[in-house]
């Protein structure tokens, strides 16, 4: 089975290949309580919504709705309240220990990037704060790519400065793998022609979107594929183990972050399942990437 730190090995690797730089800086933390387990249905697939450019998301939504961020001009997609199916069955010989066991956790409505944040969205904030952008990586800045070698502080900026969040665990989880607990956000099965991946992007990244039969059952693109996506919460191997009793309050201090979702250099299978998580110590990766969310709606 592959083990998280062989991961974090090819990561560093990547690091050493990329260019990497140190992290420096405050986090924030956020929570909710799981809800009793009862039997769960599956997400329908998002119809085509209302698309809303006002200044704060709608009061009221349902699920295909897209509201569009005044600030970055990113479009954010619905994921209603109700309970979903996270982490891995002690059966799965695929998943690691660290995503064991799976139970049922219900969350409150909230809103997450369609895709990830845009090199153009990111040059916009730097140019608004005066951060810098990341060094470039070998393929060069191209406005539709995902922006990389964006440290969690970076992440976290960003997602502050448009005026979101960056994803808890559970909410990432949750927006990528629907309601019944699927392996791949587009079902069951894998297949290379719905992400980018090692085989279908050899290169380097795609620009985000590209692969629209592998939305999520929410809409959501990208998220087994392309670049890694910074989670709010600090890596604990453990942390599925007290989730499971009803307590979803992200670890309260750590020493590595939360990273989920398989990347572009990536070509095995089990990387890219919705439950694949994984952490980095204090490195910049050309694999690194940011998703935000805003809410509970």
């Amino acid at each position: 089975m592959r083990n998280h730190w062989v991961r974090t090995g090819l990561l560093a690797l990547t690091c050493a290949l990329l260019g990497r730089a140190a992290l420096a800086g405050p986090r924030a933390t956020a929570g909710e309580k799981a809800a009793p387990q009862k039997k769960i249905a599956s997400a329908p697939s998002p119809s085509k919504g209302r698309v809303f450019h006002t200044p704060e998301p709608p009061g009221e939504a349902k699920l295909g709705d897209v509201w569009v961020s005044p600030k970055d001009g990113g479009e954010m997609v619905y994921v209603p309240a109700g309970e979903f199916l996270m982490g891995s069955a002690e059966n799965d010989e695929d998943a690691q220990s660290d995503e064991k066991p799976q139970f049922r956790a219900y969350l409150q409505a909230y809103w997450i990037d369609k895709c990830e944040v845009t090199v153009a969205q990111y040059r916009r904030f730097c140019r608004a704060t005066g951060r810098k952008m990341p060094v470039a990586p070998p393929w060069g800045w191209r406005d539709n790519d995902p922006v990389v070698k964006a440290t969690w502080y970076d992440a976290l900026a960003y997602a502050q400065w448009a005026g979101e969040r960056l994803p808890t665990e559970a909410e990432w989880e949750k927006a990528a793998r629907g309601t019944d607990g699927r392996t791949y956000p587009w079902g069951s099965m894998w297949d290379a022609g719905k992400c980018a991946n090692r085989a279908s992007s050899p290169g380097g990244v795609k620009p985000v979107g590209r692969y629209p039969s592998g939305a999520s059952p929410y809409g959501a693109r990208d998220m087994a594929g392309n670049v890694g996506e910074w989670c709010e919460d600090w890596y604990k191997e453990r942390a599925y183990q007290r989730y499971a009793t009803g307590d979803l309050t992200p670890p309260a201090s750590g020493s590595a972050f939360v990273l989920r979702g398989g990347t572009w250099f990536d070509d095995d299978p089990r990387s890219f399942r919705c439950a694949d998580r994984y952490s980095l110590p204090d490195y910049l990766f050309g694999s690194t990437g940011i998703r935000c969310v805003r809410g509970p709606a």
